[in-house]
């Protein structure tokens, strides 16, 4: 199959027996599907299309799906493709995606790509990120020679391994008008999830990624010139703190405490980046990924309901009882009453076993109308992608 080859979806709707909220799978359970990563832009700005990508024939490519009609268009083809890593552009005239150590950017009216960015021989790309209005990039490398050898199938048991590596990473930020890139920190240590501030492209919010117990903290930020490297928050090795992203106004981070001994709090809390103030917004379910909507109006989030960190899951401890529900439910939170309610069970395995981690992770966002939630789940057989309107 090439660029501008065309599939089609047949959705099936359901009523969740256990909200009574309508969920409409987009794709087949006969191949694995998954939307992009939740903090990329991957709908249209009218909600009507959806960047995805499909295991077909073998291959992972991204496709544009029309979420009224199920039919989508190819964008990409070839291998060395980061399936997680695509994103539409603020006017919708683009998608932007790495594959083979380019980032590069697509004309969807023409098919017409280009090279917006080369990493460097050596050194591997990922965990990617832009500005608002798509003028700079920021992106996290790492040393090949720094990192430990993978091995085929084996899932999550490089977490802790490549952690304990303390592989040679970067920060590259660059501007896409004047193509200067530079090098904002480096560092033997794992760094992940470099996001952009909105409002602020000066200030880059990014990870220490690993297991909670074994790094120093999680959440960290740094200014574009490398000024101000500076910890967000101290983390005991009993402390979760995961997935962090930005409100959309940048006036704040968000993200998720999780006590793994003790009471086990779970709450939402949010930082101030120029004051590092800590705010404990709401208590909430054990959610694995949460986000907002473009206007901070909902929350959503995926509730893990299992007590045992996801990195650490096998298949002998997702044994469930005959008839059992766990707290494996997509939560919608009202921001302004500071509410959650249960929006639909998801009722994914977690399990990495469809080819990469994430398949099987339900990483809800929502539309970039603010109209519906998506998400993934392996519940019918292999990942699927999942829509509920949040109107209804």
């Amino acid at each position: 199959m090439a660029i501008g080859d065309k599939i089609y979806n047949h959705f099936t709707t359901y009523t969740d027996p256990h909200t009574g909220i309508r969920v409409t799978r987009l794709t087949e359970p006969d191949h694995t599907s998954h939307h992009m990563y939740f903090y990329n832009k991957m709908s249209t700005n009218d909600g009507r299309k959806l960047l995805y990508c499909p295991e077909l024939e073998g291959e992972r490519q991204l496709y544009l799906m029309d979420l009224g009609t199920g039919e989508a268009v190819q964008l990409t083809e070839g291998g060395e493709l980061d399936d997680y890593g695509g994103m539409i552009s603020a006017d919708d005239r683009y998608v932007f995606y790495l594959q083979g150590k380019k980032i590069w950017r697509l004309e969807l009216s023409t098919w017409k790509r280009e090279s917006v960015y080369n990493v460097p021989e050596g050194w591997a790309g990922g965990n990617w990120g832009m500005s608002d209005d798509n003028r700079y990039l920021v992106i996290v490398e790492m040393l090949e020679a720094s990192r430990p050898a993978p091995k085929k199938g084996e899932g999550w048991n490089s977490f802790a391994a490549t952690c304990l590596a303390k592989p040679r990473c970067r920060i590259v930020y660059g501007d896409l008008e004047t193509e200067a890139f530079h090098t904002v920190l480096e560092d033997n240590c794992w760094f992940g999830h470099a996001q952009i501030r909105p409002g602020d492209p000066d200030t880059i919010l990014f990870c220490h990624e690993g297991p909670y117990d074994l790094i120093d903290a999680r959440l960290w930020l740094v200014q574009s010139d490398g000024s101000r490297y500076r910890c967000c928050r101290e983390q005991p090795n009993d402390l979760i703190l995961t997935h962090e992203f930005w409100l959309p106004d940048g006036s704040k981070l968000a993200f998720v405490y999780r006590e793994t001994t003790g009471e086990k709090a779970e709450n939402i809390r949010m930082i101030d980046p120029d004051t590092l103030e800590e705010e404990i917004f709401m208590p909430c379910s054990p959610y694995a990924h949460f986000i907002c909507d473009r206007k901070n109006r909902y929350m959503v989030g995926d509730a893990q309901g299992s007590d045992v960190p996801i990195h650490l899951l096998g298949k002998e401890k997702r044994e469930e009882m005959p008839g059992e529900v766990k707290n494996d439910f997509i939560y919608l939170v009202d921001v302004e009453k500071r509410q959650e309610r249960r929006l639909c069970y998801h009722g994914t395995s977690w399990l990495a076993i469809h080819g990469n981690s994430q398949d099987s992770h339900p990483h809800p966002c929502f539309t970039q109308d603010n109209g519906a939630v998506v998400f993934v789940s392996d519940r019918e057989e292999k990942p699927c992608i999942y829509l509920v309107r949040v109107g209804d």
